[in-house]
């Protein structure tokens, strides 16, 4: 059992609150806006990462084939049964309501959920299948099982030639979170330095504190040679070690063979073996895996939860303020909903008033920073005929000659040193003509900004129902037209 004394049996009570609280919130869809703590299993295409999943499981459960067997991200949920007698079975977050008993119908529905969503062909998708397993066999843990780095595309597959980037896309989007522990698995017959895995592992992970490794295809390695540097982290240091497994072969898996028997396989191999057998019983096996994997998952849970505590709470006052501004909830009679209506248009319209009298309006209510509403008109008025304020003179165009002439034209019968009133406005009319423009372009000024004052009162009066949004600024807007309209008449006459 993976809870063999009393001190890990407390430990592993804690964590199973723990991990419960941390599911909770995922369940809610909180992980949409606040990162929780979860173990993503990170590893090349057929570096053995079904069967170390399945090896903690303790059941057999996953797709097995050639090629990208895991298409789709899975989120395993493991929940830990105290009673031995109890029977396993899991259920599919996308398939409400529905247990299952049958291991190989989980298999099979884990491919139809993928095939589903991932096409025949062998597309991979980034949109996790969500599995809750309850069973004596497994600890408490979630885990994320991520599609294998490939570097070819499977041929006659929907995989393009840029699946190496796809896959190390995905992966880069879970293990590059602070709180996501990666479980590095590296198969021990390959060169470890070249390891996708964990090169990737340790760049998100300078310092090592959330990346464990673990050492696959033990067994396999060439005749004469042995993964003792590698576990014991000669070869590339790990902060947190390594830990190696012994995996069912191919040949075991089409013979049937049980996880559990497979498990007591493991220990006898590594107890009897000449090399692994001087090396600590907590870098080797699927339960030393297994207790660490739930010791660091504890710790980074432990860590973490006042820190999303506090996500929460800035998170749960933003969300308050938000239903405070919506104000109370929409009235069921039609004399109440035409009321609040009638209060919001009155509040639409008082508050364009006060903004252009200049009325004090707090900081929480205002729309816009800075100068607005009858200043920020003003300061068109204070910039239109800007100059013609002191040096100006409106006669400077004129000589003695023009002002005599234009006495002449409209001397008709007054008596001589009276000039007519009809000189001054012959006279006036050509100066105030070069007025006309500036006035027109400041009404157009004035005519924009109020048309974006009642939109930003708009938006925050009327927040609660967008639809009517459009139909109040349609209103607003004409009134404005109207007034524009009746202004332009006057500046051109």
């Amino acid at each position: 059992s993976y809870k063999d004394n009393d001190k890990g049996g407390l430990l592993y009570n804690k964590l199973k609150k723990l991990i419960s609280v941390v599911d909770e919130l995922r369940d809610v869809g909180l992980q949409q806006y606040i990162n929780l703590p979860r173990i993503a299993v990170l590893g090349q295409q057929s570096s053995g990462k079904s069967s170390v999943l399945e090896s903690i499981v303790g059941i057999d459960f996953l797709p097995r084939g050639s090629g990208v067997v895991t298409r789709r991200p899975a989120e395993l949920r493991l929940v830990h049964e105290t009673d031995e007698n109890s029977k396993p079975w899991a259920e599919f977050t996308e398939l409400k309501g529905q247990k299952f008993y049958d291991f190989e119908e989980v298999r099979s529905t884990i491919d139809v959920l993928t095939d589903k969503i991932a096409g025949k062909k062998k597309g991979i998708v980034d949109k996790p299948i969500v599995i809750t397993i309850h069973s004596h066999t497994c600890p408490d843990l979630t885990l994320i099982d991520l599609p294998g780095i490939t570097r070819i595309p499977l041929q006659g597959s929907d995989q393009g030639k840029d699946i190496e980037k796809i896959t190390k896309k995905m992966a880069l989007r879970y293990v590059k979170d602070p709180r996501t522990i990666i479980l590095a698995v590296i198969p021990a017959n390959a060169d470890m330095t070249t390891s996708d895995a964990l090169q990737m592992a340790r760049d998100l992970d300078p310092k090592g504190i959330r990346t464990i490794g673990v050492i696959t295809k033990i067994d396999i390695m060439d005749k004469g040679t042995n993964a003792k540097r590698m576990i014991t982290g000669q070869e590339v240091p790990l902060r947190l070690g390594y830990v190696g497994v012994k995996n069912r072969s191919q040949q075991n898996i089409n013979d049937k063979m049980r996880v559990e028997k497979a498990l007591n396989a493991e220990k006898l191999y590594f107890s009897s073996h000449k090399i692994y057998s001087t090396l600590p019983s907590e870098c080797l096996g699927t339960a030393s895996l297994t207790k660490k994997l739930t010791k660091v998952l504890f710790t980074h849970i432990k860590n973490y939860l006042p820190q999303i505590v506090k996500e929460i709470n800035v998170k749960r006052k933003e969300v308050e303020d938000r239903l405070r501004e919506l104000g109370p909830p929409l009235p069921k009679e039609g004399s109440e909903k035409m009321q609040l209506l009638w209060n919001m248009v009155t509040e639409f319209c008082t508050n364009f008033k006060n903004t252009i009298g200049g009325r004090y309006i707090s900081q929480q209510d205002k729309t816009t920073k800075g100068v607005s509403g009858g200043a920020r008109i003003k300061h068109y008025y204070y910039k239109l005929y800007k100059e013609y304020i002191g040096g100006y003179s409106a006669t400077e165009s004129y000589s003695d000659v023009d002002i005599e002439r234009a006495i002449k034209i409209h001397e008709g019968y007054s008596m001589p040193g009276f000039p007519s009133v009809d000189v001054f406005i012959y006279l006036l009319q050509p100066q105030l003509s070069q007025l006309r423009e500036p006035a027109m372009e400041c009404l157009q000024d004035v005519y924009i900004y109020l048309e974006s004052l009642a939109d930003e009162l708009a938006q925050k009066v009327f927040s609660r129902f967008p639809g009517l949004i459009g139909e109040i600024l349609e209103v607003v807007s004409r009134c404005l037209q109207d007034e524009r309209d009746k202004t332009k008449e006057i500046l051109e006459c």
